[in-house]
């Protein structure tokens, strides 16, 4: 069994790490973060298709905090 992907550059799986792919993708169950950034991007694709731009925000870090 062979995967060939463009999508993310070019991708060849073969033999053992394209069953556990096509088993991870068929079983396999996301995170709620996952879930989360999913559903966070179809709202972007859908008001880039309405207006042609997506406004994106910005928040400040403070360099070498860490968010818990």
């Amino acid at each position: 069994m062979t995967i060939h992907s463009t999508l993310l550059g070019p991708i060849t799986l073969t033999g053992d790490d394209a069953k556990s792919f096509i088993r991870k993708i068929t079983y396999g169950r996301g995170t709620k973060a996952a879930t989360e950034s999913a559903i966070n991007g179809r709202k972007l694709v859908a008001v880039f298709a309405r207006k042609g731009a997506v406004p994106i925000r910005l928040k400040a870090v403070k360099a070498g905090t860490k968010k818990k």
